[in-house]
């Protein structure tokens, strides 16, 4: 499975790495922060208690359709899951998400822009584990296999971009709602987490 992790990342650092560099409106780049999630029913907002903090990390590359408007995606490593009662549930992902990013007020080469992005993301279940800790004594066991390898996500969030040079510095924070459901013998449960990100853009 670790292979599998890595192999994803290089195809698309390869992919990614091999756009012309003259090539003004493409920019690339990498970011990384925590996931806040939880996993309960998708319009349970007020009882989300059990939250999981995790990891993610990524590739992004975006696409300026003019100076205040872009198309971002990427390859995302994603944690996700729920914890609480002495027992922790992990899913690992693979995320691809395309994003329409619109920057408020002045355009992405000046100074500081406020940007909002919304679009769909499209992600793959690379493993999931259960973890029960019984008064320290910790047990694992491997659910993958209960579980939908694939989820569909909206997701909306806000950031801001500083210009460093000709690169930018972002900070994002974002909100992904899972429009599917993550294990197969469970109709109400959607994964769901605030992320907060710090990426750097050339």
């Amino acid at each position: 499975m670790k292979n599998l992790k890595m192999i994803g990342l290089l195809v698309v650092a390869a992919l990614t790495f091999s756009a012309p560099a003259q090539a003004q409106k493409f920019h690339y780049g990498v970011k990384a922060g925590a996931n806040f999630a939880v996993q309960s029913g998708v319009a349970e907002y007020y009882d989300n208690s059990n939250i999981l903090v995790e990891g993610h990390f990524g590739l992004t590359g975006s696409y300026n359709l003019n100076k205040k408007m872009m198309l971002e995606s990427g390859l995302n490593y994603n944690e996700e899951g729920t914890h609480g009662s002495g027992v922790t549930q992990k899913f690992n992902y693979l995320s691809v998400p395309v994003l329409y990013d619109f920057s408020f007020g002045k355009a992405y080469n000046s100074k500081m822009t406020i940007h909002l992005n919304a679009g769909p993301s499209f992600s793959y279940l690379l493993d999931a584990k259960k973890t029960i800790d019984n008064n320290g004594a910790k047990t694992t066991t491997n659910i993958t296999s209960g579980q939908h390898r694939a989820q569909l996500s909206g997701i909306i969030g806000v950031g801001l971009m500083e210009p460093v040079g000709k690169h930018f510095v972002t900070l994002d924070l974002r909100l992904n709602v899972a429009a599917t459901r993550f294990q197969t013998d469970d109709s109400q449960s959607h994964n769901k987490m605030i992320g907060v990100y710090l990426g750097y853009t050339l």
